[in-house]
């Protein structure tokens, strides 16, 4: 049986630090997740179809790194399929409200608590025919907007929703706040940030944001989360090219 290290190490109170994946390569993975506790497989807006996160799921198994899918949708038949892949966790985006919530969990657990199609051909293939009785999947809610921040207590109080995580952009541009705006670069981004940190450790469950930088990730721990995304492969490829760009044009003159 396949255990969940990513849920082992945040019930120790541990802080886990992952990478997000966007282009379908394993060999990303492979070049760039070396040591870290998760890879976020973007299936939602990275390139990814059904096939490239199958292969970066194996990909991660064979590495010893736990994978998080990002789904496209809410939809019963989205979630279960990327659930019989066999991740650690799987990522909700959009969730705005307890109904909702409450939705996901029905579609992502078995009965008697939810309503999940049993069956997934991975999943069984990798932790055999009980699977559904012994793995514990991670459910992850990501909050996103103005309202999913004023209902944070009432979302992660639903049963079979472990994390909420909090992503700041959508909620930039709702508020008309520059989308490039750092999450501690203005009062009501980092508001939002200790409203979920405070409604995840009231509930007794966890709560995980993107924070790229060391100050950003220190402050993040310091309010309770321990799910820490430190960037993506986009970002590293754009921003090591243009860095040796401007060095190579500022030293050839």
């Amino acid at each position: 049986m396949q255990s969940n290290r990513l849920l082992e190490k945040l019930s120790a109170g541990k802080v886990v630090l992952g990478l997000t994946n966007m282009y379908p390569a394993s060999g990303i993975l492979e070049g760039m997740c070396q040591g870290w506790d998760f890879v976020w497989l973007d299936g939602q807006h990275g390139e990814h179809d059904y096939r490239s996160l199958l292969h970066a799921v194996q990909c991660a198994d064979r590495m010893g790194i736990d994978a998080m899918i990002r789904v496209p949708s809410h939809e019963r038949g989205v979630l279960g399929m990327y659930a019989d892949l066999a991740p650690a966790a799987i990522m909700v985006p959009m969730v705005d409200n307890a109904k909702q919530a409450l939705a996901v969990a029905e579609n992502l657990r078995f009965p008697p608590q939810g309503k999940r199609s049993y069956g997934g051909r991975r999943v069984i293939d990798r932790n055999g025919r009980n699977f559904f009785q012994e793995q514990k999947l991670l459910v992850v809610a990501q909050i996103e907007t103005v309202q999913a921040i004023e209902e944070a207590s009432q979302i992660i109080a639903v049963e079979g929703i472990d994390v909420l995580f909090y992503s700041p952009d959508d909620l930039k541009l709702s508020l008309g706040i520059e989308v490039n705006t750092p999450l501690d670069g203005h009062p009501k981004l980092l508001e939002a940030l200790e409203t979920v940190g405070n409604a995840a450790k009231a509930a007794g469950k966890y709560c995980g944001v993107p924070a790229r930088s060391p100050e950003l990730a220190v402050k993040c721990k310091s309010l309770g989360y321990q799910l820490i995304g430190g960037g993506n492969d986009a970002m590293f490829l754009r921003t090591s090219a243009v860095k040796a760009l401007e060095d190579l044009t500022e030293a050839l003159g």
